[in-house]
């Protein structure tokens, strides 16, 4: 029997695999995806519809079909243990069909993947509700039924569902990103749709033979997650984001702070260099008291800044800074007249 294609691969004309597993290299932030889908496997669900929408979800984006002994079956593969278990209740419950779990463990990839086989004449009803089979001609690869999210519950559960079966979420303590890797590229375009309908401004990019529909900005990517009902993944998420921003500011003070050093300092060694050019080419005497006050202020503290000479001046930072200005005009003066500069000796 064929039990379909590789997850993340293309398979044959007729199979319906539209969203993949998320493996290999690039994966990013497992631990924190991790905890977050065993989160929304636990939420309980009370219609009928709510449970439908999530296993549609989930058969649309890891789902592939298989065929046997004349028969349709669904194959499903994910990387975590309990997201394979709910897939078999629920199919179980609503489709009647059988569920074979098996574990498998990747030597390469140092990973293991739960695979979920369901057979049984539930799975037709299954994949024509799910839309990866036609009731009738002119079947659109990728299009999601309306019937599975009329309601907004359903609506919610649907998108649990997808990223349940293809998402990933990064550590928000390495930065914000979320991701649900799609088969097709209208299936890109209506899950954008879904999350665009409550405000999540969701795009979708081609990646190798898939298409992947992504948040990026940290607000999104929290409210996505509280969309789905994972809340204590949303407060985890929030209180990592709100660490690396003020761990941000704390740097960006200090830079600034560096730089305003750099600066103050850049400009009092201007200054010095100005006042000694005056020195030398009539003397201080020769200012006005205010102008000789601030060359002598400054020479005397050649290391503070201008805020700490204009206390000792007690006058205003924009009254000193002024001052410093036409003390540098008067030394381009005398520059410009061939005075100011050192002898040199003979």
């Amino acid at each position: 029997p064929d039990e379909g294609p590789v997850p993340g691969e293309p398979g044959p004309p007729g199979y319906c695999n539209r969203g993949g597993i998320h493996t290999g290299k690039g994966r990013i932030g497992l631990s924190f995806a991790s905890e977050t889908k065993g989160e929304l496997v636990r939420l309980r669900m009370k219609r009928p519809s709510e449970k439908r929408a999530l296993l549609c979800a989930l058969t649309d984006s890891a789902g592939s079909i298989t065929l046997g002994r004349g028969a349709l079956g669904i194959q499903y593969v994910t990387e975590h243990g309990q997201v394979g278990e709910l897939i078999a209740r629920l199919a179980g419950e609503l489709y009647q069909v059988e569920a074979d779990i098996r574990v498998s463990q990747s030597p390469r990839l140092h990973a293991r993947s739960t695979l979920v086989r369901l057979s049984g004449a539930g799975c037709r009803t299954l994949l024509l509700d799910a839309g990866c089979l036609g009731r009738e001609e002119g079947l659109t690869l990728g299009h999601i039924p309306e019937g599975l999210v009329e309601r907004d519950e359903d609506r919610r559960c649907y998108l649990r569902g997808a990223f349940l079966g293809a998402g990933s979420v990064s550590d928000p303590k390495k930065g914000y990103h979320l991701e649900i890797v799609c088969r097709h590229e209208r299936f890109a375009q209506e899950l954008c749709g879904l999350m665009g309908d409550y405000g999540l401004p969701a795009r979708y990019a081609q990646r190798k033979n898939a298409y992947v529909a992504y948040l990026k900005e940290g607000e999104m990517v929290a409210g996505f997650l509280t969309l789905t009902g994972a809340m204590n993944s949303t407060l985890a998420f929030e209180e990592a984001r709100v660490m690396r921003q003020v761990a941000g500011s704390v740097n960006r003070i200090h830079n600034f702070e560096d730089a305003n050093m750099n600066k103050a300092a850049t400009a009092a060694a201007a200054q010095l260099v100005d006042i000694e050019c005056i020195q030398r080419a009539k003397g201080l005497q020769s200012l006005p008291p205010r102008l000789r006050e601030a060359a002598e202020l400054r020479l005397n503290n050649p290391e503070a800044t201008l805020s700490e000479l204009a206390q000792m001046a007690e006058v205003s930072k924009s009254g000193l800074n002024h001052r410093f200005a036409k003390l540098a005009a008067l030394a381009e003066e005398y520059r410009g007249s061939g005075l100011g500069y050192t002898q040199k000796e003979e």
